[in-house]
């Protein structure tokens, strides 16, 4: 069990680690991209979208969307919200036109907002795939809606590469 338990927080330090990575060195054309690490016998892989917004004359980070996976078998799917959100509404995501789902938030970061987090099994990874977008809402601590969007062109690419 300790065993186990040393893994999901390498898995989470990982994820946090990767994603402060991206928003500090980020495009002005962000695409997907996929990296990974091996630890011991575990592989993790991130594959995410980072995503930028003009704020006057300046171009700040605004949210992260990807996936995680542990060995190629545990797979999560990660939204990181823009700050200001209320933690108890959690973010609602869409493939395409399919379900609309929502994840709770996992936890927070000072400069990167919240976490969403959520398990997911082949059959979400393959909407990503054949989608075009991943439409996410999240709710201000004012109750407005804050939608964004993340064109899925790319994904497989990062995916299989």
């Amino acid at each position: 069990m300790l065993h186990i338990n040393r893994y999901i927080i390498t898995f989470f330090v990982f994820l946090f680690v990767m994603s402060t990575a991206y928003a500090d060195n980020h495009d002005n054309k962000p695409s997907w991209d996929k990296i990974c690490e091996t630890e011991d016998i575990n592989t993790i892989c991130q594959i995410s979208y980072g995503q930028n917004m003009d704020y006057g004359d300046q171009t700040v980070w605004f949210s992260r969307v990807g996936v995680v996976e542990l060995n190629g078998e545990q797979k999560k799917l990660f939204i990181h919200a823009p700050l200001g959100v209320k933690l108890q509404s959690g973010v609602l995501y869409q493939i395409d036109d399919n379900q609309t789902n929502s994840m709770p938030y996992n936890a927070c970061y000072n400069v990167q907002g919240c976490q969403g987090l959520l398990e997911i099994d082949d059959t979400t990874i393959q909407q990503l795939k054949d989608g075009s977008v991943i439409k996410m809402r999240f709710t201000s601590v004012n109750g407005k809606s804050i939608d964004a969007s993340v064109s899925l062109i790319g994904f497989t690419k990062a995916y299989n590469k």
